[in-house]
């Protein structure tokens, strides 16, 4: 088993790296062009790859040493994420709000980037929800569920004969 994990963590790092090339490759192509439009696509597309090595990278090191996130660490990031959650709200109303101006509607290729905005913030609420509901919320284990555990199911609940 232990040989196939690191097969896999293999594969990630390898992916990393070809993802980094990707990226380098794009901004060459970006560099090359005089229209401001495809330059900056360009270098969104080469920005993603670089954090599709950065997620390759995270995958083989989670594979590699998994760990769970502190109580401590885990009250501040949380707060953190809740404003990053509201600010990603304020940021969807906002572009919806600007996609019924009528000067943005007048201009396919502003329309085009505001929507491509719009859907990124959609992503990124999304994402830091899901992140705060499913990932960071269940990893932290604190001394009171830890007591609870023990002693829920306990036949004895501490004392001796019950």
């Amino acid at each position: 088993m232990g040989s196939k994990i690191k097969d896999l963590e293999k594969y990630f790092r390898e992916e990393s790296e070809k993802e980094k090339e990707y990226a380098k490759a794009l901004e060459g192509t970006a560099k090359k062009s005089n229209n401001l439009m495809l330059k900056v696509l360009m270098k969104a597309v080469s920005t993603d790859s670089m954090k599709h090595s950065s997620l390759y990278e995270a995958m083989a090191e989670i594979l590699d040493n998994p760990q769970l996130i502190s109580e401590k660490e885990s009250e501040d990031v949380i707060k953190e994420i809740e404003e990053h959650i509201e600010e990603e709200r304020e940021a969807v109303e906002e572009l919806k709000r600007l996609l019924e101006d009528e000067r943005i509607k007048k201009v396919p290729a502003v329309k085009f980037l505001v929507e491509m905005l719009l859907r990124d913030e959609l992503y990124h609420h999304a994402l830091l929800k899901r992140l705060h509901d499913a990932v960071i919320k269940p990893s932290v284990f604190n001394e009171e569920q830890y007591w609870e555990m023990v002693w829920k199911d306990s036949m004895w609940h501490g004392a001796p004969g019950g």
